[in-house]
């Protein structure tokens, strides 16, 4: 400390009291931070940990002069002292401030260097195996050519609370990713708290501090907040922003990405740019499409798909010449488009490579999802990690392409008839990527029944269920089923996702909030002559009245203009001869029948004679026979407690 003459203090908190310094000899003004440890021998082990913050030296981080360990004689107690340079400019948080009480947001351009800074500047640190626990922008300081450097990462950073006398302030707890109470921080729970940085940033226009405080602890448990919030901010800045802090924000940190693999996404490259960030790939700086014009090769015709592969892998640094490849491929009769394992493996890894080019990827999901409807290996690459990466990638890169989503859902809802790979979607983030698209799009019909169908099959999968329900995914099936009800493939698949979704008690509990009896008595209604969507509907009814027994008062309401018993009649007397159907409606009676005044409207209606004409129809299906006795026995007085629970998670998707 006698190198050092103290000015004044600027701040005192739980990690120490801040000093404004100058030093003896050089006249330069810096911060000292001192903290209080246990103990000498507790101080020494704590100086030598934070000496391993040596090696952050990267030019937006803030330098660290020296460390020392020093007794004050007043406090009767030992300090590790830290000194760090001094930015007059202040910190973040000074300037959000500033623009909240002008309600005036950040220019687009500044957002997007600060951006970029703090995004290398954590890759930078993750590297070294180091996490900084504490982002904020607080710790975010601001220099004289308004750059951005991260500092203090001396307490939270390597020392413990144990060994000093810190702990965690109630205002950190704000930007703190959920999951840290329960499970040790890494990496991921540092890109939370950047994510809630760059929420603060594109907010500080449109919310004063209050508001963004409320909202950085309610994005914790409600994912709607977040997608309320990213609607208005996708007013004032680019939608890929919106998709990136939405990807940095998950809920889960198992889905949650990474620092560095945040810099694969086109709007972080061109936030990186904005700094000649030595982080960008080399093939991303200066390529531009005219250079490249001019070097693309003809696609050969002559050879057939060998010949183009061939073509493809020879030209991988040519966007244009792999755009009229996969064009060309594409053009080819589905039942003769046979790619072997490593033509499929090629596609992805060019898909990664030009992840920048929209059309590229929206062509190579096309010609996956062909390729996926024709998959019969158990072991087929197109379900491994290797593939649905780079696909998940591009619909997180490209938000805003209507096509990208459309051809990116269609191949996902390929792909997820498989267990293997629905599993993999759910782990890399797909399921969180759908619900993106079909909120994104709520009026595009073809991305909706892409989505719903895919939902279909990926929420049998418990985890991926799960994730939907946090995320509220139920709300968004129930909203692509209002604002598309005249579409029968839709109501098919939002059904059978209704159906995977209610083996989750919250979502049998929020089903009142979207009306989704309604919803699915009205599609009954609608579309009574299509055999699909009267089997999942009457499924999806039957399900939901085993949970609660308040959705079967719902049914015995109906809609406005005909009791639930008399719809559920008519479309089924449509499909008489359709086993598949009979089932179902056996099912949905024979849960219906066990509150007395659905049994007495389904006696008044002759639901009995339905049943007896379709026992004499199936006698021979023991199967459907069966689940028909259960009905006709349950409509005939016995409460009856079935053998299997209808909400058993099945093993696989039925189309």
């Amino acid at each position: 400390m006698e190198n050092y003459r103290i000015n004044q203090r600027l701040g005192k908190g739980s990690q120490g009291s801040v000093y404004l310094v100058k030093h003896k000899d050089d006249g330069e003004d810096y911060v000292l931070k001192k903290i209080e440890c246990n103990d000498e021998y507790e101080a020494n082990k704590a100086f030598m940990e934070a000496k391993a913050l040596d090696v952050l030296k990267h030019r937006f981080i803030c330098g660290y002069k020296e460390f020392f360990v020093t007794w004050d004689k007043e406090q009767s107690a030992m300090f590790v002292c830290i000194v760090m340079d001094y930015y007059q400019m202040g910190d973040l948080d000074r300037v959000l401030k500033q623009n909240r009480s002008k309600h005036t947001s950040i220019e687009e351009m500044v957002l997007k260097k600060w951006i970029g800074q703090i995004l290398e500047a954590v890759v930078f640190v993750h590297q070294k195996n180091i996490i900084h626990r504490d982002l904020k922008p607080s710790n975010i300081l601001v220099t004289e050519d308004l750059d951005i450097s991260i500092g203090d990462f001396g307490v939270s950073t390597i020392m413990s609370e144990s060994r000093t006398k810190t702990r965690t302030t109630v205002g950190s707890m704000n930007w703190m990713a959920p999951e840290v109470l329960q499970r040790p921080y890494d990496e991921r729970s540092d890109v939370w708290s950047m994510g809630c940085i760059f929420l603060e940033m594109a907010t500080c226009g449109l919310l004063d501090y209050a508001q963004i405080t409320h909202l950085l602890m309610d994005i914790k448990t409600k994912p709607q907040a977040l997608e309320d919030i990213l609607e208005q901010i996708a007013k004032i800045y680019n939608p890929s922003l919106c998709q990136a802090i939405r990807t940095m924000l998950r809920l889960n940190f198992q889905q949650r990405t990474t620092a560095s693999e945040l810099i694969e996404l086109p709007y972080m490259q061109e936030c990186l740019a904005l700094n000649e960030s030595p982080l960008l790939p080399g093939s991303k700086k200066n390529s531009p499409d005219k250079k490249t014009k001019k070097n693309t090769s003809e696609v050969p015709t002559d050879k057939g798909i060998e010949g183009i592969l061939s073509f493809m892998e020879k030209n991988s640094n040519d966007p244009n010449s792999l755009f009229n490849a996969l064009k060309t491929l594409l053009e080819y009769p589905s039942e003769e488009l046979k790619l072997s394992q490593d033509a499929k493996r090629l596609v992805s890894e060019l898909m990664r490579k030009h992840i920048t080019k929209v059309n590229i990827q929206i062509l190579a999901c096309r010609l996956l999802a062909v390729l996926a409807t024709e998959a019969h290996e158990e072991n087929d690459i197109l379900y491994s990690r290797q593939v649905i990466s780079p696909v998940a990638l591009a619909m997180k890169s490209h938000p805003s392409s209507v096509d990208l989503q459309a051809a990116a859902t269609q191949l996902l809802m390929a792909l997820s008839a498989d267990e293997s790979a629905a599993s993999e979607i759910g782990r890399l983030g797909g399921v969180q990527d759908t619900l993106a698209a079909l909120r994104n799009f709520p009026n595009n019909v073809e991305i909706a029944v892409n989505c719903c169908s895919a939902f279909w099959s990926l929420c049998i999968d418990e985890a991926n269920a799960k994730i939907v329900t946090e995320e509220r995914g139920l709300q968004d099936i129930c909203q692509a089923m209002d604002t598309h009800m005249d579409t029968p493939h839709l109501m098919e698949a939002a059904c059978s996702a209704i159906w995977s979704l209610s083996m989750e008690e919250e979502n049998i509990e929020m089903m009142s909030d979207f009306g989704t009896i309604r919803l699915i008595l009205l599609a009954l209604k609608k579309h009574q002559e299509d055999a699909r969507v009267v089997k999942n509907a009457c499924m999806a009814l039957a399900t939901i009245v085993e949970a609660d027994e308040s959705y079967a008062y719902d049914v015995l309401r109906g809609d406005e203009d005909d009791p639930g018993c008399a719809i559920l009649l008519d479309a089924f007397t449509h499909h008489r001869e359709n086993e598949e159907v009979a089932e179902n409606f056996a099912c949905c009676v024979t849960e219906l029948a066990q509150y007395y005044e659905l049994k007495n409207e389904m006696k008044a209606r002759n639901f009995d004679k339905a049943l007896e004409d379709i026992q004499l129809k199936f006698a021979l299906n023991p199967d459907v026979l069966h689940q028909i006795d259960e009905a006709a026995t349950a409509l005939g007085g016995e409460r009856k407690v079935r053998s299997n629970s209808l909400r058993s998670r099945p093993r696989s998707a039925r189309r």
